[in-house]
Order: C-alpha cells, then sequence, then structure tokens
C-alpha cells in the first residue's frame, strides 16, 4: 500500500480532531500533530506529495463536507474550508524552502514549531481575526502541542530503538550459532582429514605389498591418488574455515555480561520449544570485552545441551524442576566459568571416558540411535587449544558441575583499546 495513502487517511481522519486551549478561545487541529509526527518519523517524506494529499483533503472540505453535508453554497464551503488550506501550503511551501528534511529530529522540531508559529499567524490575517493580545495564546498553544508531539516522538523513538536491538541481538545470536556450528564442522573435519591420511598410508601400504598383481598394484595405486586428492580438498576447506575464525575473532570484540545475556535468552527460547520444565540461571559478574567469544559460546552451550539432555532424560523420577547455573568471575589471571546442574550425575566409571570423541550414553528413544559422542570432546579440545583447564564435580546428590578455567591474557579483548587511549 502506498505510504501517501496511509497518511491521507491519517490526516483526513485527524483533521476532525479539535482540541481547544483557553477556554476555547484558541483552536487547533489533530491533523497538525499528525504532519508534525509524519514529517519527524520519515526522514524522505515528499512535500509535494503531501501538498497533493491535503489539496483532496480540501476538494472534501468544500464539496463533500461543507456543501453536501452541511448545506453551503460553493462559494461559502470555499472560504470556510479556505484558511486551514492556506495553513497547510504555507507550511510545507516554507518547509520545502528551508530543506527541512536535512536537519536532524532536534533542529528540524525547532524548526517546525517556528513554521507552525508563523502559519498560525498568516491564517489569523487570511481569517482577518489577527490581534496584537491573541499572540500569546497562539506562542503558548504552539509550545504545548509542540511538546505534546516531541514527547510521542521520542516514546516511538524508544520503541523503534528497542525492536531494532532485540532484532540486531536475534541476528547477532544466529551469527555466533553459526560461528558455533561451523567451527564444530571444521573440529569434524580436520577428525576426518587425520583418518583420510590413514587410509591412504594403508592403501600406498597395500600397493606396495601386492607387487606381484598388476591389478591389484593399478588399483590401490589409483586408491591412493583419489584419496590424496580428497585429502587436500579437505585441507583447503579446514584452512578457509581456519582463517574465517581467525580473522572474524581479530576483529571483534563482545562483552562477557553480552555473552551472558545471549546465552540466557538462547536457552530460554530453546526450553520454551520444546516446552522442558527447567529453569536456568546466569550470572555474569564482569563485562570486560573478549575476544575468541565463540569459543566461549561454544564451550557453555555443548555444556548446557549435555545438562538439558541430562535433565529431561531423568526429570521423570526427580522431584523438584530441573535447574541449570552459569556464573562467571575472573581474576587477574583466569577468566572463570561454571556450568551446574541438579540432574543424576555422572556415573564415577564413566567420568575418565566423557571427552573421548564418540562416547555417548545417550540413544533415541523412537529411533534407538545413538548421540555422536562428540560434544564434550569438542569442549575438552576447545579448552585445550586455549590453553584452559576444567574440572569435573559430580555425585547422584548434587548433580554435575564443570568448572573452566581460561587464560585471561588470551581472551581479553580491551587491554588494546586501553593501550591505544593512553596514546
Amino acid at each position: 500500500m502506498n505510504k501517501y495513502f496511509v497518511y491521507f487517511i491519517l490526516l483526513l481522519l485527524t483533521k476532525y480532531l479539535h482540541f481547544f486551549f483557553f477556554e476555547r478561545k484558541l483552536e487547533f487541529s489533530g491533523a497538525v500533530f499528525t504532519l508534525f509526527l509524519l514529517i519527524l518519523i520519515d526522514k524522505r517524506v515528499n512535500f509535494w506529495k503531501l501538498a497533493g494529499v491535503f489539496t483532496l483533503i480540501f476538494f472534501i472540505d468544500v464539496f463533500i463536507l461543507n456543501w453536501v453535508f452541511l448545506g453551503l453554497s460553493v462559494k461559502e464551503a470555499y472560504n470556510l474550508a479556505f484558511p486551514a488550506a492556506y495553513y497547510y501550503y504555507a507550511f510545507l511551501f516554507i518547509c520545502i524552502i528551508v530543506d527541512i528534511s536535512r536537519l536532524n529530529h532536534e533542529k528540524k522540531m525547532l524548526s517546525l514549531l517556528a513554521i507552525d508559529l508563523v502559519c498560525n499567524l498568516l491564517e489569523l490575517v487570511v481569517k482577518e481575526s489577527f490581534s496584537y493580545p491573541f499572540i500569546k495564546y497562539v506562542v503558548i498553544g504552539i509550545t504545548v502541542r509542540g511538546v505534546m508531539v516531541y514527547l510521542i516522538f521520542l516514546a516511538y523513538k524508544k520503541k523503534e530503538f528497542i525492536v531494532l536491538q532485540e532484532e540486531h541481538q536475534k541476528k547477532y545470536l544466529k551469527l555466533n550459532l553459526m560461528a558455533s556450528n561451523l567451527e564444530a564442522e571444521s573440529f569434524y573435519l580436520k577428525k576426518m582429514s587425520s583418518n583420510v591420511e590413514s587410509l591412504m598410508k594403508k592403501s600406498y601400504d597395500s600397493y606396495q605389498n601386492v607387487a606381484t598383481v598388476e591389478e591389484a598394484r593399478g588399483y590401490f595405486l589409483d586408491l591412493s591418488r583419489e584419496i590424496h586428492e580428497l585429502k587436500k580438498d579437505y585441507t583447503r576447506v579446514i584452512a578457509g574455515l581456519d582463517n574465517l575464525f581467525n580473522k572474524f575473532e581479530q576483529e571483534e570484540t563482545l562483552g562477557l555480561s553480552k555473552i551472558g545475556e545471549i546465552i540466557k535468552s538462547n536457552t530460554n527460547r530453546y526450553l520454551i520449544e520444546h516446552k522442558l520444565d527447567i529453569s536456568i540461571e546466569v550470572k555474569f559478574r564482569d563485562a570486560f570485552k573478549v575476544k575468541y567469544y565463540h569459543k566461549i559460546f561454544i564451550i557453555i552451550n555443548n555444556l548446557i545441551i549435555n545438562s538439558i539432555e541430562s535433565l529431561s532424560e531423568t526429570s521423570g523420577g526427580r522431584p523438584g524442576i530441573g535447574e541449570i547455573k552459569i556464573s562467571q568471575y575472573s581474576d587477574r589471571n583466569f577468566i572463570y566459568i561454571s556450568v551446574s546442574d541438579n540432574g543424576p550425575g555422572i556415573p564415577e566409571p564413566f567420568i575418565d571416558l566423557i571427552f573421548n570423541p564418540g562416547f555417548t550414553t545417550k540413544f533415541d528413544k523412537k529411533t534407538g540411535e545413538s548421540s555422536t559422542g562428540m560434544g564434550l570432546s569438542h569442549v575438552k579440545n576447545t579448552i585445550d587449544e586455549m590453553g584452559g583447564s576444567m574440572e569435573i564435580i559430580s555425585s547422584p546428590e548434587n548433580g554435575t558441575s564443570f568448572k573452566i578455567q581460561l587464560p585471561i591474557g588470551r581472551f581479553r579483548g580491551d587491554a588494546d583499546e586501553k593501550k591505544n587511549s593512553y596514546n
């Protein structure tokens, strides 16, 4: 729908809303409120098209309202509608002359008030009701109306900012989840690359060991070549992903408290979508910026998913609601992160095995297929890669806690900003 048609409907409807000041001595049309707001909100408003809108409204005033419904003659109908039309045409013409669209909203509001005053005085002259004592009422009325309009505009901008912030957070969340998933895929590719290397070696060894059989020699030689090409493709993909992550994280930083907000928002959304009776508590004490923040997302998100799976499998037989608590604090040397749940705990024989790639105790009840067993392995690999450490405390009575320690020097991203601020 064309926006100027919408503007026409809004201006037409509000034109017949009247506001009175000073015991009905001063009257303002609601269309002026609407016009002010449209000019403030729409940065690309076309004043010539608005003039066309008011021409149509003027036609409706004269020939439909005044002539048909009020029974006035055409001349009387025209004379009754002309002062208001004169005000709006003068208002739009002055806006075009001063090029009001180029101004920021503060200067635009002040300019609109000045133009409003001038046009109201011109309208009084046209009505032949101009008097100097009446001017003070006009000034006060215009000021009150301007304050009301600007407060409405600021409320609109605040709402717009909140909506944009929410959309930005959603997009930012998707970006970080995508980065986490891509790094996970990179991890699997590296593992597969190692397997391909091993397979290629075995194939070439077979080629050497069956030297007396020409067909087997040719087969294994071709197989070795194809595997070698496959390995090069994998290596190229892995290198590209690694460069992407390095460039992404060297240029970007994110506050720790913001990480906590995103994790809480994302987890709550997941729990609601899956209708899980699990509460989550997130407490991040620090707000300083960190680099390599998507590695923190990888660590915490995988541990949260592990806790959710554990709680959702056992919640039927355990009293109370499932709880997951994530906390963070730091000292001069380390960032400390804890992810705890009140689940059934990890059986002691499994504690030394849960970080082995492929190890899992989780199965899909519908299909019978086991989990990949790569989540905790990926967590351990990420922590080791960043020079950190992790401790597990688990018991059937108290649930499970993963306590992570990460070197702050590797992650802190505002150190360079502080250094530059002193130069």
